[in-house]
């Protein structure tokens, strides 16, 4: 069986690993590949979804059986893959497939854990018209960006909130109404809360 390693074996450059294999034959190639956890001797990984094009261009799409196996046809020339499963780190490499044979890949796990997602925070917004003592205003369109740049869209409900949740520091909002100014302002979201903000009618 072959194996794809990581530095001993292949050179690795921003995730992308590449090996050389011997010269290329005509016939179709079916590659058998067994993805591990962690390491090469780490357990087999269901649902591992395989993504990618074979030497002669077509796209292919695979998953890891419930022994952690999946099989690619394709034509020969250098293949490209993506390696992906929920809570773990996306495995791209290419690889020269010239004969069809079996081989193995490993999956790390996401450094986003359990505690990342707890450290999350909600703003609980409520949009107001004319000044915080007005009117509730529903469909109120709220874009931005938490405090990681991570970009969101929500609208206000039929009560005039919203609710909106992301990482914690300082955040950007554009808010958007028919007939009103667009306000932009910054908020520094540290907590889960409830915060407010008044639209003006449009001139």
């Amino acid at each position: 069986m072959k194996v794809w390693y990581y530095l001993t074996a292949m050179l690795m450059l921003s995730g992308m690993m590449c090996m050389i294999s011997p010269a290329s034959s005509q016939e179709p190639v079916a590659l058998t590949i067994y993805v591990h956890e962690g390491d090469l001797d780490g357990a087999l990984l269901t649902g591992v979804t395989i993504t990618g094009q074979d030497g002669n261009g077509n796209e292919f799409v695979q998953a890891t059986d419930s022994s952690g196996v999946a099989v690619v046809q394709g034509e020969p020339g250098v293949w490209q893959f993506a390696f992906q499963k929920d809570g773990y780190d996306i495995l791209i490499l290419k690889y020269n497939a010239t004969q069809t044979e079996e081989t193995a890949a490993y999956l790390i796990k996401s450094d986003t854990t359990e505690s990342d997602t707890k450290d999350l925070v909600t703003l609980t917004i409520y949009v107001h018209d004319g000044d915080l003592n007005g009117d509730l205003l529903s469909d109120v369109q709220i874009k931005g960006q938490d405090g990681n740049g991570n970009e969101f869209v929500q609208t206000t409900d039929a009560s005039g909130l919203a609710a909106v949740q992301g990482e914690p520091g300082v955040w950007q909002f554009a808010f958007q109404k028919d007939g009103y100014d667009i306000l932009i302002l910054k908020y520094n979201a540290t907590q889960t809360e409830e915060t407010a903000a008044y639209l003006e009618k449009a001139a």
